[in-house]
């Protein structure tokens, strides 16, 4: 994920920063479980492997050029703790726009029925006067092949796709649809609704919809939150769930962003041929659960020259394989998540 000037949420992608375990901590002698994180990687893949397509990379990297002008005011910023990565694999800090939420009514009316090209010279999109097609009350942005590190698509341009965003009628909030599409061969790898209300002077938010690479769809996605809270003590709860029928693999994500009391929790829970496999924050780091037996903890450190620890329930560590394996697990499924959050709220 690209990061963007004013960007400072630190939530992680399955876990909290806690108080690291200390040399006295005290492990409880369990028999260890039996978890093969390279099986489950392999049975989540296809479902994380729908968002490696080019065309959503093009569209999560360009959105930092014309989200403007979809989304609304920016609330108060959010300041994130006094936290920073140490060195677990587990922790990403999330990068997450303190802005408004994505609503097509904020569109300005010059723009609605336009189409948006980028332009090389001014580094930005500007309207292509000659082009049709752009829904009516709303815009149209094409979508290029992306140059990784440079911040803009690559040059010559080279126009991969292109994406609408315009609102649609409904009795429950603001809702608004995005939809993605790909030239070649043509597809429709994305379709949602982001929907926003306001309930009870809290913000309410979420996402409704599916995507494919043509091979594997994953037919429900779905994000729900809230933002609420006196600015500098704002509370962000995020609920994502990536699930597709046909494989029958399923990944569930709660975040938690406590800003009064400075504190990040989170838990992951991945379903697969009637296994669960979770990952869930506690006080002193992580506990790794498989088919609600306790697999590991995690034991953050104390300073960044410390390693984090990896301890199976009996207190022998983890090996190193098996933690390469849990880890790319666990990364896999943040990446297929990410995409999701940031474009619900904030």
């Amino acid at each position: 994920m690209h990061s963007r000037p004013g960007r400072a949420i630190g939530l992680s992608a399955f876990i909290v920063l806690g108080a690291a375990c200390h040399d006295g901590t005290t492990i409880v002698t369990t028999p260890s479980v039996a978890f093969d994180a390279q099986n489950a990687l392999a049975r989540f893949d296809p479902l994380a492997a729908v968002f490696d397509q080019p065309i959503f990379k093009s569209f999560d990297a360009a959105l930092s050029f014309f989200e403007g002008d979809f989304r609304s005011t920016p609330p108060a910023a959010i300041v994130a703790p006094s936290a920073k990565p140490l060195g677990t694999p587990f922790l990403a800090m999330r990068l997450l726009a303190p802005l408004g939420a994505v609503t097509a009514n904020d569109i300005a009316d010059g723009a609605r029925g336009k189409t948006f090209v980028y332009d090389v010279a001014s580094r930005s999109y500007v309207v292509d006067r000659s082009a049709t097609g752009a829904p009516a009350n709303g815009v149209r942005y094409v979508l290029y092949d992306w140059a990784p590190g440079t911040g803009a698509p690559a040059t010559p341009l080279a126009r991969i796709g292109y994406t609408d965003i315009a609102p649609i009628t409904g009795s429950n909030g603001e809702l608004t649809e995005v939809v993605v599409f790909r030239d070649h061969p043509f597809l429709v790898p994305a379709d949602f609704i982001v929907r926003h209300a306001v309930v009870n002077g809290a913000n309410v938010f979420g996402i409704e919809g599916s995507a494919t690479d043509g091979f594997t769809s994953d037919d429900n996605v779905a994000v729900d939150g809230s933002y609420s809270g006196a600015d500098g003590r704002h509370l962000l709860i995020y609920n994502t769930t990536i699930a597709s029928t046909s494989l029958g693999v399923s990944s569930v994500e709660q975040l938690t962003f406590d800003q009064a009391n400075a504190t990040q929790t989170g838990a992951l829970e991945l379903r697969y041929d009637g296994h669960r496999f979770t990952d869930q924050s506690v006080s002193a780091g992580t506990e790794l659960t498989f088919d609600g037996l306790l697999y590991a903890r995690v034991f953050f450190p104390t300073s960044p020259d410390m390693a984090p620890r990896y301890l199976k329930p009996d207190g022998t560590p983890l090996t190193a394989p098996e933690i390469a394996n849990l880890t790319a697990l666990l990364d896999r499924a943040q990446v297929a998540s990410f995409f999701w959050d940031n474009l619900a709220y904030p």
